[in-house]
């Protein structure tokens, strides 16, 4: 080794070491973040089964909705608004879903709407068919105790337990949730 490359040595021994040290960094962080995350959606989803077996629901038909002693063992709770273009979207889907396990499945939508939320849901209703009844909650108190803070989410709750929580817009026929579906279903 010449003169030149004996003193580079060092300086390259200290960068490898500072990689390894960096790597191993990233993938332990990385750990900790998935399994913090896993924590955070069990805390969650203790809180939705908990206020799941607390709710009274009275829908915009003046239908009482008690989810405790809901006849259906699969219940999806859809947070919409009439303002929320992707919950406007995934309607068509929910529609058909509903259609699909009518009698086995209760769709109850939660409307966030501030202002004239009866009228907004009134004219959605209408324009996308809908075959679910909705809730009025413009003050919130539903949403705020299933940690709403964004429109579209959907929790599916399978006998007050959760099974499923998405929180963007989705396809209700999607041949994997249906098969979460199906096999939930089947269990019972």
């Amino acid at each position: 080794m010449t003169t030149k490359m004996k003193k580079y040595v060092p300086f390259l021994l200290l960068i490898l070491a500072f990689s390894g040290f960096l790597s191993t960094q990233i993938l332990w962080d990385t750990f900790h973040l998935n399994a913090d995350q896993g924590d955070a959606d069990k805390q969650k989803h203790s809180v939705y089964e908990t206020n799941f077996q607390a709710l009274k629901l009275t829908t915009t038909k003046n239908t009482t909705i008690e989810l405790k002693n809901e006849k259906s063992p699969l219940v999806v709770l859809n947070f919409w608004a009439s303002w929320c273009l992707p919950c406007l979207k995934e309607f068509p889907s929910l529609v058909k879903f509903q259609d699909k396990y009518k009698g086995k499945v209760k769709v109850i939508g939660i409307n966030g709407d501030e202002d004239a939320p009866l009228i907004n849901i009134q004219k959605i209703e209408a324009k996308y068919k809908l075959n679910f009844e909705s809730v009025a909650d413009p003050e919130s108190l539903v949403s705020n105790k299933f940690l709403i803070g964004t429109y579209p989410v959907s929790i599916v709750f399978y006998q007050g337990k959760v099974i499923y929580v998405n929180k963007r817009i989705h396809d209700f026929m999607d041949p994997e949730f249906i098969s979460l579906i199906e096999n939930s279903l089947k269990a019972n």
